[in-house]
């Protein structure tokens, strides 16, 4: 291995976190907040005190079932108050919790299920006779007899002494399943000790996390990891309201207004059309796929005080492993926004096919090293060893092989470069389809842009969707002939539509297979 030198202290990020399960930190700022709003959805509230005491009930409820370390219990619940308190109530009863979207086909929800070898599956009355039949305790937390019961139970701290075993740092705290490239989605394990690296790194990097968080994501979405423990370990308040919510969320707001929102990228058009109250003041976190700084020129405008912050990381580095911020007055880059630098206690590695480091302006791929890498995916050994390897700057370390692409700018700024796996090749060339989006964005009429690869007769071919500038019209031919002055030809799209939206996944990311069969 040869050695090329990566930026000045780019990987000295060596921070002082506690070394205990997340759940003694939450425990903590519940009793220094205790009459402190902690959640509101609808006209519903519930104070500090009121979260932990459902959530100990709750714990104790699993605890009673068996439920401990190392097991997992599905949470196949909206985002609400209930699955807030069931999450608080996994983690205190020891165990790893599950979130399922309840929408989910049924094949997927039981695969998932048991993928996981899920202990128990938490669930609502109006979900539960749509759930596939399983051979597990089921608890419809409100069925009144269940309610009745669970007010039973002690409200106090639940203990080391009442769990099955005690509860370690190194014990899974949740599973969040990404999709896999061979169909079968993948579980990350992912425990105490890097979610507390994590958040004791958030709450200090989004002190806004303070005020009020809007949480409108798929709890299924890792990235709602930091809407939902940050504020809770700040004295913060969560709106479980969404972006689209009718008066009583509008109110709620207009009474606690937004300071901090985290979002995908394409969800950031949407936010700017939206009443005010539901944009935070403070902090705009954006993360989970590539940043182009033109889909934000339209809310910076609207909200020129606000910090955006471009958040990357995948689920198996613990939500976020590096950040770049723009502060207001900032200038804000018109095509891709590098994602910045590391966050405390990671290490990151832009790499070459010999594992040798890249220099300035070269691509490689991006490795991850430190507190916040997952245990690895559940029930998948080889696979864990294909994808957490040997560190070689670092005996004994791991890292994580994330399969993006990456390159150094002239600033030690890494700028996202697109997938290892998501190359495609037309007319024998190698193409990254994020080049072409930054193209078409960068035309004045084009808001957002998606590319994908469709086979017809004649071969394989770019097909371009644009979304339009409000009071803009773009035009096929003049947005080509755009592309055509910036790209080889063979980068050009054959076909461009204009639509009213791109259109995204359930976890607000561009849904390019829809795309693909327009």
């Amino acid at each position: 291995m040869t050695t090329v030198a990566e930026p000045s202290a780019w990987n000295s990020t060596q921070e002082p976190f506690a070394q205990v399960p997340l759940t003694a930190l939450l425990a903590d700022q519940a009793g220094r907040t205790p009459d402190a709003v902690a959640v509101v959805s609808g006209v519903e509230e519930l104070t500090y005190q009121e979260l932990d005491a459902r959530a100990n009930q709750l714990a104790r409820r699993l605890i009673g079932l068996g439920v401990g370390p190392e097991d997992v219990v599905a949470l196949v619940l909206p985002g609400s108050v209930p699955f807030l308190v069931a999450a608080l109530a996994v983690l205190k009863s020891g165990a790893a919790y599950l979130p399922v979207d309840p929408g989910y086909p049924q094949h997927r929800i039981q695969l998932m299920l048991d993928d996981a070898r899920a202990a128990v599956r938490l669930t609502l009355d109006s979900i539960a006779a749509d759930l596939p039949s399983a051979d597990i305790p089921t608890v419809v937390l409100d069925r009144p007899e269940v309610a009745a019961e669970l007010a039973g139970w002690s409200p106090a701290a639940v203990t080391d002494a009442e769990r099955i075993r005690a509860l370690s740092p190194l014990h899974p705290a949740y599973l969040i399943y990404t999709s896999g490239s061979t169909g079968r989605p993948k579980g990350v394990v992912v425990c105490h000790r890097s979610v507390v690296n994590y958040l004791t790194w958030a709450t200090r990097a989004y002190p806004s996390c303070a005020g009020a968080t809007v949480l409108h994501s798929p709890v299924t979405f890792d990235l709602t990891v930091t809407a939902l423990f940050a504020p809770l370990l700040t004295g913060g308040r969560i709106h479980l309201t969404g972006v689209r919510g009718g008066p009583p969320a509008r109110s709620a707001l207009r009474r606690s207004p937004s300071t901090f929102l985290k979002a995908t990228p394409g969800f950031v058009p949407m936010l700017a059309a939206l009443p005010p109250e539901f944009s935070p003041s403070g902090e705009l976190v954006v993360g989970g796929e590539e940043l182009l700084g033109d889909a934000l020129a339209d809310w910076r405008r609207r909200h020129p005080t606000a910090t955006i912050i471009n958040e990357y990381g995948p689920t198996e580095t613990t939500v976020g492993c590096m950040e770049y911020r723009i502060a207001p007055g900032d200038h804000l880059p018109g095509g891709p926004v590098p994602i910045g630098h590391p966050i405390a206690n990671t290490r990151i590695h832009v790499l070459d096919e010999r594992l040798d480091p890249v220099p300035p302006g070269a691509i490689g791929e991006v490795y991850v090293a430190g507190a916040g890498l997952a245990r690895g995916y559940a029930g998948r050994p080889a696979l864990t060893a294909e994808r957490f390897v040997a560190c070689p700057f670092a005996t004994g370390e791991r890292m994580y092989r994330t399969g993006d692409l990456a390159r150094w700018t002239a600033d030690s700024q890494l700028v996202y470069a697109g997938r290892v796996d998501e190359q495609v090749k037309v007319q024998g060339y190698r193409v990254e389809i994020g080049e072409v989006e930054a193209a078409l964005t960068a035309h004045g009429t084009v808001a957002q842009a998606a590319v994908v690869l469709r086979a017809g007769p004649g071969g394989a071919a770019l097909v371009g969707y644009v979304t339009p500038v409000a009071g803009q019209a773009p035009q096929a031919a003049r947005l080509r002939e755009h592309v055509a002055r910036r790209l080889p030809s063979f980068m050009v799209p054959a076909e461009i539509a204009v639509l009213d939206e791109i259109p995204l996944t359930p976890n607000g990311k561009v849904d390019r297979r829809r795309l693909a069969q327009r």
